[in-house]
């Protein structure tokens, strides 16, 4: 319950800055947790957050998100990943990017993967009520396995994704991303997720997601398929 306290603490004082803020600003924060305890003991708790910052036509963001989980007193889950991106509107439905994105799941294989992509953003549809975007660049990527030697990449970059408004209290999003590896071939990777956001004032909000993470080839100890699944409270600011 201390746990539960403090996470929902954090969301208020987040939340508290959206008096602060310029219109140019919007930022983002999650967080969950799940304590069982008697025969068998457990703890999972996630956390994530965004900011995005708005100045004429260049977007800045920067990401977060972390999890970890605990069984009987051993770790037996932990990942994180952190990032920034820069997007420069060249009209008001296409765009370039660049970013960078650190990540780690040790129980999947790898200490670390460092990511920086470059490529093309184009808009479908663009409202308050439904934006659906697609995404195509280059990504270069290094991974530092647990064990054996580190890996170079050349990978293409596929994503997609489509937010809607369904009413004031329900709102839905989904994405999906492709990556094929130009450099070995069969070692492709592919992610989704999907979600439902449900409004409880203006501010806060029950999200519920369900992500799906693929590496065609592990590495050493790690997992073709991954999957989490969070109900976290959100606040937006």
């Amino acid at each position: 319950m201390n746990i539960l306290f403090h996470l929902s603490t954090v969301l208020i004082l987040c939340a508290s800055l959206s008096a602060q803020a310029e219109n140019s600003f919007a930022g983002e924060a999650e967080a969950g947790a799940i304590v069982v305890s008697g025969n068998n003991s457990s703890e999972s708790y996630n956390a994530k957050a965004k900011s995005v910052y708005s100045h004429e036509q260049n977007i800045y963001t920067a990401f977060g998100r972390f999890l970890k989980t605990n069984s009987n007193g051993l770790e037996s889950a932990r990942n994180w990943d952190a990032g920034l991106r820069y997007e420069r509107e060249l009209t008001d439905y296409m765009g370039l990017f660049v970013g960078q994105k650190a990540e780690s799941d040790v129980y999947n294989g790898y200490t670390q993967r460092d990511s920086t992509d470059a490529g093309l953003k184009y808009s479908f549809v663009k409202s308050d009520e439904l934006n659906w975007f697609f995404e195509t660049g280059y990504r270069y990527q290094k991974t530092q396995p647990v064990t054996g030697d580190n890996s170079y990449d050349n990978l293409g970059r596929l994503y997609m994704e489509y937010n809607q408004v369904l009413n004031d209290s329900l709102s839905l999003k989904y994405w999906a991303e492709y990556l094929p590896n130009f450099t070995v071939t069969k070692a492709f990777l592919a992610n989704t997720e999907g979600s439902l956001n449900i409004m409880l004032n203006s501010v806060f909000s029950l999200k519920l997601a369900y992500l799906l993470q693929y590496q065609n080839v592990p590495a050493a100890g790690g997992k073709y398929t991954t999957t989490t699944t969070t109900m976290n409270l959100v606040a937006k600011f």
